[in-house]
């Protein structure tokens, strides 16, 4: 890596490292707002709940006020109706009831603000009584809700008593209607709307007294705020929301604040970054870098003639000409013992057997005579080397290393004969490699003669018992296909009557005759004495048995003639399919049960398992 790549880097990461510290205290900034955020919601839905339980309160006191009027005493006591002698306060409350003390509904009044007119009293605050327990809506504590003909009722209950005699209940609601919502919009400085269902997707919680209220926090979007408050319907025990909406205009402004500030220092970072680079880069990184180019291409070039160009008049163009200087002094004293040990190098290479090459991977920098009398030229060699692998490009050290036994020589072709050799491989600098190829071309051509020899059963010339169960093995790894094993029936009889000489012809003309029946994809081995099996490249058995059938009939047709000995020769066939994946083992014996059934119900027979 050159100093001007390092320089970019470094310059690189303190940016990056400086964008990230903004960064992080920018975001920091925006968490503190929303915490301030979480905070001023909290404020409010306590403010929001204090405001209720002031209105919760208001009704206590009415209610208590009616509970010690003699009228109302009155009318419980006598349980009728007096409806003249209520005063109803209009802009109170909404809802007024009085029950006796069994729960029986006395007296009631409900008035509608909207249409400033009294309606109808519901049967629910009827059924509300009968069901409830009243009493634990007594507590002054609690702020308490119904449902009243679709509307939610804030409400509280008083005991009425006289001369310490309970005589019933008053009841005082007060609508959560447009008015009542307003007036708390006021108190929390929000918008207050009222939502009959909601899900609290991050339900939090606050306690206020002996009051849990459940909310949660909706940032729509990054100027308005939603809370929705969770509060419970006495009647059915359900849940209703109360929604405030806040402005997010300090979030806004803070958000706003950060990015000026962050794109500021980007901006001057940026530029400061670029005249730093540039001054460097100007002054000393390009002229460095001019050195160490000159360096590394006299380290290539193994010339000591170029020269670096002086620019300026100060340590860097002093080190320059003292670097020229040295250079013109090594050149002029190793010109001549170069060219010598050059030479002498040479004359050593040229008197070795071995084809010899020095490499640095990619091109050839020196030969002995030997490569050139079997080569002709650099090019043909590596045009050979590029055939071999079939990778033009690839490392010439690489594939020296991978034909470096007498197992696994390089096949070459010279004027048209193929020829092997194996490589080894010495380092001789950082760069530079020695490679002896040594011709293995005869030690190969008897390796493969016995390799073949090895293969082969000597006298049929199948394959032996050890090639064939070896092509077995491999073909239930890859695939598929159909076995065959037989025998011929009586061999031994042959044997005696005819003389061993004639049971060997005898083996060697089956062995012809089957091989010319079968394709050449079928391959055909000897399993010892008179037993042979075949692979047969089907992977179907549909066909095993008409296959085996065929053989079977063309055996028994041959006639077998030996000077004037006419041998009728039989064989019995077991047959099976072979599924990939199945062991040796088990097709084996499947196929030997087949033979034996073969054999045991009369022999020239076909049997498969």
């Amino acid at each position: 890596m050159n100093i001007t790549s390092k320089i970019s880097i470094f310059f690189t990461l303190i940016c990056l490292f400086l964008a990230i510290c903004i960064f992080s205290i920018l975001k920091q900034s925006e968490n503190s707002t929303i915490e301030f955020e979480d905070k001023q919601i909290k404020k409010s839905t306590e403010t929001f709940f204090e405001a209720l339980k002031s209105k919760s309160f208001f009704l206590q006191n009415i209610a208590y006020e009616h509970s010690i009027n003699d009228n109302i005493l009155k009318i419980l006591e006598e349980k009728k109706n007096k409806t003249n002698k209520i005063n109803f306060i209009k802009d109170k409350y909404t809802h007024f009831f009085l029950f006796d003390k069994n729960k029986d509904f006395i007296y009631g009044n409900v008035y509608d603000i909207n249409s400033d007119e009294f309606v109808s009293i519901p049967n629910a605050v009827k059924t509300f009584f009968k069901t409830k327990k009243i009493d634990i809506y007594l507590d002054k504590n609690r702020v308490n809700f119904i449902t009243l003909d679709y509307e939610k009722i804030l409400f509280t209950i008083e005991k009425v008593f006289k001369n310490n005699k309970f005589l019933g209940y008053v009841f005082v609601g007060r609508s959560l209607d447009s008015l009542f919502l307003s007036e708390l919009s006021k108190i929390t400085h929000q918008y207050i709307s009222f939502l009959p269902s909601h899900t609290l997707t991050k339900k939090k919680q606050l306690k206020v007294d002996s009051n849990l209220i459940s909310y949660d926090i909706n940032r729509a979007n990054n100027h308005t705020l939603f809370t929705y408050l969770e509060l419970i319907d006495q009647l059915n025990d359900n849940k209703f929301y109360i929604r405030m909406k806040m402005n997010r205009d300090y979030f806004v402004q803070i958000n706003k604040n950060n990015k000026t500030i962050f794109y500021i220092f980007i901006v001057t970072f940026i530029l400061l970054i670029i005249a730093v680079y540039f001054f460097i880069d100007k002054l000393f990184a390009k002229r460095i870098k001019n050195i160490t180019n000159i360096i590394k291409n006299i380290s290539k070039s193994s010339s000591l003639k170029l020269k670096i160009n002086l620019d300026y008049n100060d340590e860097i163009t002093y080190l320059s000409k003292k670097i020229n200087e040295m250079l013109f002094s090594i050149n002029l004293k190793q010109h001549e013992n170069l060219k010598k040990q050059r030479d002498f190098l040479q004359s050593v290479l040229d008197t070795q057997k071995n084809i010899i090459l020095i490499t640095d991977g990619k091109d050839i920098h020196t030969t002995n005579k030997k490569f050139v009398d079997i080569f002709k030229s650099k090019d043909k060699f590596l045009t050979n080397i590029a055939l071999l692998d079939n990778k033009t490009q690839d490392n010439l050290v690489n594939i020296a290393k991978k034909y470096d036994s007498y197992e696994k020589p390089a096949k070459l072709k010279i004027e048209d004969e193929l020829k092997y050799f194996t490589f080894d491989v010495q380092k001789l600098d950082m760069q530079k490699y020695l490679i002896c190829m040594d011709d293995v071309s005869k030690y190969n051509e008897k390796i493969c003669h016995l390799e073949q020899k090895a293969s082969m059963d000597e006298l049929t010339q199948v394959y032996n018992k050890n090639t064939i169960t070896t092509m077995l093995n491999c073909w239930l790894e890859i695939k598929s296909f159909c076995l065959i094993i037989f025998d011929i029936d009586y061999f031994k009889n042959i044997n005696d009557t005819y003389g061993h000489f004639i049971g060997d012809c005898v083996l060697k003309d089956l062995t012809k005759l089957i091989k010319n029946i079968l394709p050449k994809k079928d391959i055909l081995g000897r399993f010892g004495g008179e037993e042979f099996i075949v692979l047969i490249n089907d992977n179907s058995s549909n066909n095993i048995i008409n296959i085996a059938n065929r053989l079977k009939e063309k055996v028994e047709h041959k006639r077998f003639i030996y000077d004037d000995a006419l041998v009728n020769l039989t064989i019995s066939l077991g047959t099976t399919f072979c599924i990939k994946g199945e062991s040796y083992q088990d097709v084996y014996k499947r196929a030997d049960e087949a033979l034996y059934e073969a054999k045991n119900s009369g022999r020239n027979r076909v049997c498969y398992k």
